[in-house]
């Protein structure tokens, strides 16, 4: 079996490589993250919204004469609000997919790791005896 030698310089920049990628993969995953928390906060506030919408055209309905005028304008509002429901829905479920996925790989990537040291362990114990 040959040893592999390394000097301090070599693993310290084998490090300073590393940490540049994990800080890179960092930023990313944190600017995604806060994205993801603004969508559902967006989500939230819409429903919050929508509410305070059905209450205002309620009133506004039973204290206007052009009632037609009002339903239009409800109508409007509800088609729009439902249309921004559903793209932030939309969103959601696409980052929880892509979430559910890396996951995954990490996963698989993990039992391939384990199985090859597993491997690797077997190979040992055979050449020891």
């Amino acid at each position: 079996m040959e040893a592999i030698t390394m000097s301090p310089s070599s693993v310290s920049s084998h490090h300073l490589d590393v940490d540049a990628a994990s800080t890179s993969e960092d930023m990313s995953s944190l600017q995604e993250g806060l994205l993801f928390s603004d969508s559902l906060k967006d989500l939230r506030n819409l429903r919050s919204q929508l509410y305070s919408a059905a209450e205002y055209f309620e009133v506004f309905y039973r204290n206007n004469s052009q009632k037609s005028t009002v339903m239009t304008s409800l109508k409007d509002y509800t088609v729009e609000a439902l249309v921004s429901t559903v793209d932030h829905l939309g969103f959601v479920s696409y980052k929880v997919d892509n979430l559910v996925k890396e996951r995954s790989d990490e996963v698989n990537e993990t039992e391939f790791r384990v199985s090859s040291v597993e491997q690797s362990l077997r190979q040992l114990a055979g050449n020891l005896q």
